[in-house]
């Protein structure tokens, strides 16, 4: 008898860190929501990846590699390209429409809570580093280099780049 693991895929993905946009391959095994917050998972494997940085006009330029390794800390935004994968990750019921402020942008969208949650702390209810949000309206606080949706079905901040947040 052969034992197997949880299955591998390589997703396509775009994410925005605070100063790079990185479009390529992410590695995960099982299911990629709880794949990518797992508490003991500090970064991720990505293939084929595309590299611009978020200022334009500086010495470097966008470059690709077949393989960096990102820090799940440094990411800003994940979207996934594919939207059979965006349709796998389930997210929590209840959802209140709320207006998030980050470094590189403005967020307005339905973020996921538990039943009981109080919208002024349901972060402190919730486990995941990178926060689901559902009909996502991004409003970019400087031009993104590179394309990246302002109007994703879901998108996947990251709760410590949310500097603060009030209903829409």
């Amino acid at each position: 008898m052969v034992l197997q693991g949880p299955p591998t895929h390589r997703l396509p993905v775009s994410i925005i860190t605070p100063f790079f946009q990185i479009v390529g391959q992410i590695e995960t095994i099982g299911t990629p929501f709880t794949f990518i917050n797992d508490a003991d998972r500090r970064g991720f494997s990505l293939y084929d990846v595309s590299i611009t940085p978020l200022a334009a006009g500086g010495p470097l330029k966008s470059f690709s590699r077949p393989y960096v390794i990102i820090r799940r800390s440094e990411i800003v935004f994940l979207y996934f390209i594919s939207a059979e994968t965006r349709s796998s990750i389930h997210t929590l019921r209840r959802s209140e429409l709320l207006v998030a402020y980050t470094p590189l942008a403005v967020c307005r969208g339905y973020f996921h809570m538990a039943d009981e949650a109080n919208v002024s702390d349901f972060l402190e209810d919730i486990a995941s580093v990178l926060l689901p949000i559902t009909d996502v309206q991004i409003f970019p606080l400087n031009e993104l280099s590179a394309s990246f949706p302002t109007n994703p079905d879901l998108l996947l901040m990251g709760r410590s780049y949310l500097q603060f947040y009030h209903p829409a």
